[in-house]
């Protein structure tokens, strides 16, 4: 009787080797694709925050998606409902499609970031967006009236420069004192952060904002006295002239910090761009190692058997009864 019941077991357990696993569309493109779209979220959102936030909806609904299919169904596709397959597609995809795949994005634009300090202006692309930001900031709130030469009627730039300078060493200032004020996690965060970061020099910061300023006052000069300066387009100044024409001096000079504003913006946006293809690249070169690291050691040696040995912290009513 007992060889009869290994018998039956042996044929059993060939019968369920010999069925076939059903292929899991989750994991095939372009729907695993979806699982990266908040990546790509995060490659534009130097571009765009809202497209960014956006493209978190479809990584999220097929996650959940994901998970849910593999709660109900086993690996032949069969129903059978299991907390434990699903905790492990849980962590599966909360490591390969979420947190590894954005931190390996960051990399790649914090890599981009230190290399572009390499170039001409000897700044990252995230100091030249904030300095850049600085002076159009302070000149939307005039503060560049108040540099005016009377004799000119035009803004004495040296001096203009130096106040951005003097701004720069104030905010510089605000955050060593509250990093002090945090002590010790500011001094934990600067340690993770130093090995991404390029502090830049006060020489190439002042040559920097010197010529920033050049640019935007020549630009500006330009535009009240009615000629179009050669870095605006045909279309830029026309809209210009539209929105000056007949108009007072102050009108002007209101139509022309629009015209300043968009043709900062759009190098703040090339600047930006370059970042989110560092972070495009990095994502390329680590999507599939990622994968299989997660899969087949994450998963495989440690996650997985972890949830096979858990067992529910307290009984069910039923059973409770019954002990009972």
């Amino acid at each position: 009787m007992v060889g009869i019941t290994k018998s039956f077991q042996g044929t059993e357990n060939y019968n369920k080797q010999t069925k076939q696993a059903k292929e899991d569309m989750y994991m095939k493109w372009p729907l695993r694709g979806l699982a990266y779209s908040n990546e790509l979220g995060e490659i534009i959102r130097p571009m765009s925050g809202v497209a960014a936030n956006l493209l978190w909806v479809p990584a999220i609904g097929y996650i959940a998606a994901d998970i849910g299919d593999k709660y109900k169904h086993n690996q032949y596709g069969e129903h059978e409902p299991s907390k434990k397959r699903a905790g492990k597609q849980l962590s599966f995809q909360m490591l390969a499609s979420v947190i590894l795949p954005t931190a390996a994005v960051k990399v790649g634009q914090k890599l981009t970031n230190i290399i572009s300090s390499k170039g001409k202006t000897k700044l990252s692309i995230n100091d030249r967006e904030k300095y850049t930001r600085m002076i159009t900031q302070s000149m939307n709130k005039g503060s560049h009236e108040k540099f005016v030469d009377n004799t000119t009627g035009l803004v004495n730039r040296e001096k203009y420069a130096q106040h951005i300078m003097e701004n720069i060493a104030e905010m510089d200032k605000h955050k060593t004192t509250k990093n002090k004020m945090f002590s010790p996690f500011a001094k934990i965060i600067d340690f993770v952060k130093k090995p991404f970061e390029a502090k830049p020099k006060t020489e190439n910061i002042q040559k920097y904002i010197a010529s920033t300023i050049d640019n935007i006052m020549d630009t500006r000069e330009a535009l009240i006295q009615g000629t179009k300066p050669k870095n605006v387009s045909d279309k830029l100044y026309k809209a210009f002239e539209k929105e000056a024409k007949n108009g007072t001096l102050e009108q002007k000079k209101s139509a022309a910090y629009t015209v300043i504003r968009k043709i900062q913006g759009k190098k703040l946006f090339k600047n930006n761009a370059l970042k989110s293809l560092g972070g495009l690249v990095a994502l390329g070169i680590m999507m599939k190692p990622i994968d299989n690291f997660v899969e087949h050691v994450l998963i495989k040696k440690y996650i997985g058997p972890t949830i096979d040995k858990m067992h529910k912290p307290w009984k069910s009513l039923k059973e409770i009864s019954k002990a009972s």
